[in-house]
């Protein structure tokens, strides 16, 4: 009985595929729009390269990049790209999957996101969701990992769950190219009661001192060996520092002396990068960009209603797609996609990096004294109010 309940998971499992990672020749192609990684994000991504036989670029970060890089924008043509971001996952899972996706294909081109605030911080994601079930994990059970997603009960249960989806031609979250395009609505609550929520509940929205955190040298080596892997494999390694939205650390007390957010950090990839190009490999030297500043994409007013939205975000940390296809074309000298975007952002150099830090110093100070002054009020009322709350 054990043996043929087996051999029907078997059957049905690998038929399926329901996270990709059992790429079968008989596995159904009709599926693909109806499997859904949400549940076991790593584990689905790392599915992504293998249902993959070529991968030109990977596309890697968190949630900002799995929300906001189209794997399919048309700058791509006819590249094979693939969107491994992950919510949730910041730099040990990110350059976990950089590896992963380095030793499983001959990867051309990998553009890596780096969250403003993960550098200095101590948190390591791993344990928080399903990485260690995940081929992320590498040898670490790996034999039991693979059987699981050949027959196990949980494997089984997500192959009837992808099933239902496509009798009902249900939309999936992720696209089979791991876009998060269509994202689970969470309730009715507009985005301005979302973004007051945030504000008032998470510490992050008042960090006494966002310019100069002490950086984690944990994940500062983490991130350098895997600029020195990818130029050991002649992979073109791009590091990116995300934007964030202009308010999400503005302060109204730093008008006198606006620092620039998060400044070690930004220093610090930079410096990796210039640390690792020192070195004698065969692979390109890695390249940094830094988007965290005051342009106006980044500036979007408040909504004013719950009935608004503000156009180029989805809340203060996560920029649209079509900001994602800015950062995507000026990181690879492709035209903008949004009128404006011409000057979006910078490449990191010695001979960039001090101008680049003295125009986001002038553009915080202007966004405090222009088009942010109205809503650094409003956010430090909501913080005042959450603080009266808990008291």
């Amino acid at each position: 009985m054990i043996a043929v309940t087996s051999l029907v998971s078997l059957a049905v499992n690998t038929t399926v595929n329901p996270w990709r990672v059992t790429p079968m020749p008989w596995s159904s192609q009709k599926l693909d729009p109806y499997r859904d990684i949400s549940s076991q994000i790593r584990t689905g991504k790392a599915g992504i390269v293998r249902a993959n036989p070529k991968i030109d670029v990977g596309l890697v970060g968190s949630s900002r990049v799995a929300n906001g890089l189209d794997p399919e924008f048309s700058g791509w043509q006819h590249q094979s790209v693939v969107n491994l971001g992950c919510s949730g996952g910041f730099i040990y899972e990110s350059t976990a999957l950089a590896r992963y996706l380095m030793a499983e294909r001959k990867v051309g081109l990998i553009l890596f996101g780096v969250d403003p605030g993960d550098l200095s911080s101590k948190t390591d994601t791993r344990p928080m969701g399903d990485y260690h079930a995940s081929p992320l994990a590498g040898n670490e059970d790996h034999f039991n990992r693979e059987i699981r997603y050949m027959i196990g009960v949980s494997t089984f249960e997500a192959s009837l769950e992808t099933l239902k989806r496509a009798s009902r031609h249900e939309q999936t979250q992720y696209s089979p190219k791991g876009l998060r395009a269509h994202p689970k609505k969470k309730g009715q609550r507009s985005q301005l009661d979302f973004i007051k929520a945030r504000i008032q509940g998470e510490a992050e929205f008042d960090v006494p001192d966002t310019s100069k955190p002490a950086v984690n040298p944990d994940k500062a080596r983490v991130l350098e060996d895997l600029m020195r892997d990818a130029r050991s494999r002649g992979v073109r390694l791009i590091t990116f520092i995300h934007p964030t939205h202009a308010l999400m650390n503005a302060r109204a007390a730093d008008a006198a002396n606006p620092p620039v957010v998060f400044e070690h950090e930004r220093r610090a990839v930079l410096e990796l990068a210039q640390k690792v190009n020192a070195e004698t490999f065969d692979g390109p030297p890695i390249e940094v960009w830094d988007f965290a500043d005051y342009h106006p994409l980044n500036c979007d007013p408040l909504p004013q209603d719950r009935e608004s939205t503000m156009p180029h975000w989805g809340d203060l940390g996560h920029y649209s797609i079509e900001v994602g296809n800015a950062i995507q074309s000026r990181i690879m000298n492709w035209p903008t996609p949004i009128p404006g975007a011409e000057n979006y952002g910078t490449k990191l150099t010695a001979e960039t990096i001090e101008p680049w830090f003295n125009h986001v110093r002038e553009g915080y100070k202007a966004y405090l004294a222009g088009p942010g002054v109205g809503d650094v009020a409003r956010k430090e009322q909501w913080i005042a109010e959450g603080e009266a709350k808990k008291k």
